[in-house]
């Protein structure tokens, strides 16, 4: 319980220390980008809060089945939740390039913010759908008791990854580098994760 426990502990917390280190970068252009870091959090949270509801559904379903050495099933059970979680994230990214204004539209009426949040939306959501595998693998490694690696991914997305490149990217680029800075990550996260993933669920018919 410990094992699995306390990394979840980190992993709620790890997005509040993003939140904060990317404010403290966004800060050195203008309060604009600050709060459209604010409001793209706001929106994501109605794609991540589904996704995330699939992968509390799919934890407990794929111990047990682990449990029951049915592990064609829980493999099976991994592949429906990414494929159910890349189609919520179409639809987001989908919605972020097709109508980015009216979204951002839904928490500001400044022109300014509404300009910035719009090129904002579409940079970032360029890696929605390849965040369900980091996503997907975090979530059913806790469901394998492996809590470590599990928030071994997490901190990659939120801390150890993102952080630096939205950094040395607002360096070159401004504020916009700090966008680019979130599908990067997504990106590497996602390779890594799936290499994460290969290596720590390792079925005994396969070792076999």
């Amino acid at each position: 319980m410990y094992g699995v426990g306390i990394p979840a502990i980190f992993n709620l917390a790890l997005p509040s220390l993003l939140i904060s280190a990317l404010n403290s970068i966004l800060a050195n252009f203008s309060d604009t980008y600050v709060l459209v870091l604010g409001v793209y959090y706001k929106l994501q949270t109605f794609l991540y809060l589904t996704t995330n509801g699939i992968v509390q559904g799919m934890r407990p379903i794929v111990g047990y089945n682990f449990g029951a050495k049915e592990y064609a099933r829980v493999k099976k059970i991994v592949l429906v939740s990414l494929s159910l979680s890349i189609i919520i994230m179409s639809v987001g990214t989908l919605l972020c390039w097709l109508i980015p204004d009216k979204l951002i539209g839904l928490f500001s009426t400044n022109a300014s913010t509404i300009a910035s949040g719009s090129i904002a939306l579409r940079y970032i959501s360029i890696g929605f759908i390849i965040s369900s595998v980091s996503v997907i693998i975090s979530g059913a490694l806790e469901g394998l008791g492996q809590g470590v690696p599990s928030l071994v991914i997490s901190s990659l997305r939120y801390v150890f990854i993102i952080i630096p490149v939205a950094f040395v990217l607002s360096l070159i680029f401004g504020a916009e580098g700090v966008w680019h800075a979130f599908w990067i990550t997504e990106f590497i996260a996602a390779a890594i994760s799936y290499m994460i993933y290969k290596r720590m669920m390792l079925y005994p018919d396969e070792v076999n």
